[in-house]
């Protein structure tokens, strides 16, 4: 991997970061789990003192807050993820944490995107493993690339890297929470529940909402200050992004089993579908030793370019 393909890792890196997006930012609470099949079943309240009365039947919103705090209770999951943008296709499986900020371990088959190529010298093949930290991400290197790079087998691109590779838009690495989906429909103030349907074979409730691109600025987390807001909402319209529709899918245990993210955007119609299951499972993303910066990996490429 010579001079011109450490440079290209920089370009590729910054395209799978925004394309890895679930187009969330970095919320770091934990969430809640989905309603059972009849939420309005579940919601008795009556009042005290006309015990006789229906129960009255609870706002999707409200539900979904509730939803929040049972999902955010279970604290990891395993993910099934789907990444389209026009005619490219990224795949992801592996486990995420969010019990403190979220952690994850994923491989992502990029053999459906024009990507694979590139990436090919530097992971050594269509899979990219990559780690999400506190630090930032960690992206494994194939055996080629790691021993040009001093037998490294890691690179790392730290949250401020991907802020400023994405417009910061740092929001990938909540896509994989299922919590933020909930709290998006949520702030978006205009969630409806849909129906009865059938995720992986058990039955869930679907709850469906638009959010504008005011909705989406707001629900980027109070960590984030308003010059970087001001830069994502550049980088959104840059893209074309003007909404997206959000839909959760809920499980009678109240946990987020599906997640999908739509918008048009100017590369083509973006679709991120996630997959969530075997609550409480253990996640090891552990901060790797061995790895080298990508902002090292920058700077010697603009000093060999400019040489």
């Amino acid at each position: 991997m010579g001079i011109r393909s450490k440079s290209a890792v920089v370009v590729v890196l910054a395209a799978l970061a925004l394309t890895t997006t679930a187009c969330d930012d970095e919320k770091k609470d934990g969430g809640k789990a989905a309603a059972p099949v009849a939420p309005a079943a579940t919601a008795a309240a009556t009042a005290e003192d006309t015990p006789s009365a229906p129960p009255a039947k609870v706002t999707p919103a409200i539900f979904l807050e509730k939803v929040t705090e049972k999902t955010g209770a279970a604290k990891s999951a395993k993910i099934d993820e789907s990444i389209t943008i026009g005619a490219t296709t990224i795949k992801g499986k592996g486990a995420a944490s969010w019990a403190h900020g979220l952690q994850a371990d994923i491989t992502m088959d990029v053999s459906g995107s024009p990507l694979a190529k590139t990436l090919e010298p530097v992971t050594g093949g269509p899979s990219v493993h990559y780690l999400y930290t506190d630090i930032g991400m960690y992206m494994k290197l194939g055996p080629d690339a790691s021993a040009e790079l001093g037998g490294h087998r890691w690179l790392r691109y730290t949250k401020e890297d991907l802020a400023k590779a994405t417009g910061a838009q740092t929001t990938q690495f909540t896509s994989m929470d299922p919590v933020q989906g909930v709290r998006a429909l949520i702030a978006g103030g205009k969630v409806t529940e849909v129906g009865q349907d059938t995720v992986n074979g058990k039955a869930a409730t679907h709850y469906t909402g638009e959010l504008d691109l005011a909705d989406m600025i707001k629900v980027t987390g109070s960590s984030v200050t308003q010059e970087q807001i001001e830069k994502i909402k550049q980088g959104l319209t840059a893209n074309g992004v003007t909404h997206e529709t959000l839909d959760v899918w809920v499980d009678a245990d109240m946990l987020v089993v599906k997640r999908v993210e739509q918008a048009d955007t100017k590369a083509g119609a973006l679709n991120v579908t996630v997959g969530y299951s075997d609550y409480g499972t253990p996640v090891l993303a552990a901060e790797p030793y061995d790895y080298v910066d990508m902002r090292e990996l920058q700077k010697h490429s603009e000093g060999a370019t400019a040489s």
